[in-house]
């Protein structure tokens, strides 16, 4: 009996050790959901503030408006804009054929001999521009060499000075 005894006791500690166990476990994790909860509670409210400032006020949804009336007026003001510059450039066009038209084939040689010489003189200058690079480059490519040249020279006497100085050592 007595063993028996001292066998349910010792079981008995064993059981309040694991019922300790238990409950410290339970405590923690009770600790670690109520943080949990604070954690959501703070980022639930933090979210409500975020779409709160996301959203625009009442000025801003006025002056969205106001500015959309804005851009639609100017809209506007560019299509008419736009209408008389095309009237514009009918009669511009229309103009110009009644001009070539009271200058007859006489005006209308002359303005095409114009127009080739303007081509010729563009394709000379292109020439020209192009032989200036051209020239400029071997401008700097002769003063390299010529530098190279001087550098090589330099080296030359020194060199013979150099063999003079030993043969006068011997």
């Amino acid at each position: 009996v007595k063993a028996e005894r001292a066998a349910a006791q010792s079981e008995a500690r064993e059981l309040q050790k694991e019922a300790k166990r238990a409950q410290t476990v339970h405590n923690k994790q009770a600790m670690q959901l109520e943080a949990a909860a604070a954690q959501r509670a703070a980022l639930e409210k933090r979210l409500d503030s975020a779409r709160a400032a996301s959203q625009p006020s009442e000025a801003e949804v006025a002056r969205l408006a106001e500015l959309a009336k804005e851009i639609k007026a100017l809209g506007k003001r560019v299509g008419e804009g736009e209408k008389k510059v095309g009237a514009a450039d009918a009669t511009l066009a229309s103009l110009q054929e009644q001009v070539l038209a009271v200058g007859g084939i006489k005006l209308r040689a002359q303005k095409s001999k114009v127009e080739t010489l303007g081509e010729q003189v563009s394709g000379l200058q292109q020439a020209v521009t192009k032989a200036e690079v051209g020239l400029e480059s071997k401008t700097a490519a002769q003063a390299k060499l010529e530098a190279s040249l001087s550098k090589q020279q330099a080296a030359a006497e020194g060199l013979e000075r150099q063999g003079r100085e030993l043969e006068e050592g011997l």
